[in-house]
């Protein structure tokens, strides 16, 4: 007889617990996490391609039930949310992140293209790389000044992001961090940011306004603004027009660098 309830027990804390996490999925479409500590970092493996299409599977316990989920909700004391926690959860359209979260891992939404809107609390330092990967209904989301680093791609292919405000916690801007972000028309690079990666703004041909709030350019990788439109209007502080005519030259007119209007 216990050899049963042994077996039972295994299977239920596989399917419902992993490290010290535990998950509900109701009825009505919620997601609950809950427990103490990091959540355990998940996996996306290719389980079979064709000529067609490249067929994926995430081993995270709620995974296959995935269509299903369209509220998540993390419970306080989850302080990380592992990575590809919610990949391709395509019908997910609310999140709740409790303060406790410090951390959000690579993929976590990635994938998530009925995600509108998200807030990220204060608590937050870091956000992986690729974490909203072709979110591509995201239109807003709020990020805090907690954050220091937006990483590599970590909203490329989000095409229906209009505008996005970036802490002046943030140093550093990820490679192709907003590539492929069509419907960007403004964005705003606070004093803070000392490199923008390669391929940021990638394709951002929506962009019909982009400001500098610090003195010095920061370091630029290659292909930053390609396809970025040349006669795009770059506000600058006055004092620091011709250093970054010199900087931008190979991606915008000299007269499209503008003095900002404080």
């Amino acid at each position: 007889m216990k050899k049963y309830i042994l077996i039972i027990f295994a299977l239920f804390s596989f399917s419902a617990i992993h490290a010290q996490i535990e998950w509900t999925l109701s009825e009505d479409s919620v997601l609950t996490i809950l427990g103490r500590g990091d959540m355990p970092d998940y996996e996306v493996r290719n389980i079979g391609d064709s000529h067609y299409y490249i067929k994926l599977t995430c081993n995270a316990p709620w995974f296959p039930q995935q269509d299903k989920i369209k509220k998540v909700v993390i419970e306080d004391g989850v302080t990380d949310i592992g990575d590809c926690a919610f990949f391709c959860c395509t019908n997910l359209t609310s999140i709740t992140i409790p303060n406790s979260v410090t951390c959000i891992g690579d993929d976590v939404f990635k994938g998530c293209g009925s995600l509108t809107s998200i807030s990220i609390p204060n608590s937050v330092t870091s956000i992986g790389n690729f974490a909203f990967f072709y979110c591509t209904n995201l239109i807003s989301i709020t990020i805090p000044n907690s954050v220091t680093c937006i990483g590599d791609d970590v909203f490329e292919c989000c095409g229906s992001l209009t505008s996005i405000s970036i802490p002046n916690s943030v140093t550093s801007l990820g490679e192709n961090a907003f590539s492929f972000c069509l419907g960007l028309t403004s964005i705003t690079i606070p004093n803070s940011v000392t490199r923008i990666g390669d391929w940021a703004f990638f394709y951002c041909a929506g962009l019909t306004s982009i400001t500098f709030e610090g003195s010095t350019p920061p370091e630029f990788g290659k292909e930053v603004f390609y396809s970025v439109n040349q006669s795009t209007p770059v506000y600058v502080p006055a004092n620091s027009i011709e250093a970054y005519k010199e900087a931008l030259k190979d991606y915008f007119e000299e007269s499209s660098i503008q003095a900002l209007q404080r």
